[in-house]
């Protein structure tokens, strides 16, 4: 059985200066996606190592759809490459999902020397990226905010907690307990509220301070998916 020699001629008909293009190219495209992802994301799990993987990953596209276009042995061999790795991290937002998918589509563009799809394509993504944030996109008006009440434990805390909701209710147009939890004389309520209109949550935070009972409160704007 004769050993499988790669199509050498394949391999030699790519330029250095397609490569170098290609490469430098989606350095460009995703180091500006990477940039509209800094200044438009929103909530607490911003990672400056997602900065680098936006920029890397569109080069590694590109570099493997170079490859993978002038040579299946070893475009096969990338795959099985591919099957070997496992991505430990998760990804929470679904929105960091879309910015993994936009730079590889930008790097297999640039490699596939479809330099003009991956350039107008970066543009126009990043404008509308642009765009939708600018008008908050997706928000609603009114936003649930939650609060946590630490409270005094009593006999018939049953009568106790139905006396914070009667006090919620009137301060807020709806409100759901989300969860209670027992530490030894004390009990801990959290409760997604929406505020009534022309008021805050911050107003009905501060009146329920001054409840009979509570010891401390809290609050969590849910805006922008706060984990708690």
């Amino acid at each position: 059985m004769q050993p499988v020699i790669p199509d050498i001629g394949a391999l030699s008909s790519v330029s250095v200066a397609h490569i170098v293009f290609a490469l430098l190219g989606s350095l460009v495209l995703s180091f500006i996606i990477a940039l509209v992802y800094r200044n438009t994301h929103r909530g607490l799990s911003y990672s400056q190592s997602f900065q680098f993987s936006l920029v890397l990953l569109s080069m590694l596209g590109a570099a493997v759809m170079i490859v993978a276009s002038n040579s299946l042995l070893a475009a096969v061999g990338i795959l099985g490459a591919f099957s070997l790795i496992r991505f430990r991290t998760a990804v929470k937002d679904p929105k960091d999902m879309a910015y993994i998918l936009f730079v590889l589509v930008i790097g297999l563009s640039m490699g596939a020397q479809m330099y003009m799809v991956g350039v107008i394509t970066a543009l126009i993504v990043c404008a509308v990226i642009l765009g939708l944030t600018w008008m908050d996109f997706g928000m609603t008006s009114k936003h649930e905010s939650i609060i946590r009440l630490m409270c005094k434990g009593e006999k018939d805390s049953a009568v106790n907690t139905a006396h914070y909701e009667v006090a919620l209710g009137k301060m807020s147009e709806s409100f759901h307990l989300l969860s209670a939890h027992a530490h030894g004389d004390r009990m801990e309520l959290t409760y997604g509220v929406r505020p009534r209109k022309g008021s805050t949550s911050l107003t009905i935070l501060e009146a329920l301070r001054k409840e009979d009972g509570i010891e401390d409160a809290e609050l969590f704007d849910a805006k922008h998916q706060v984990e708690f």
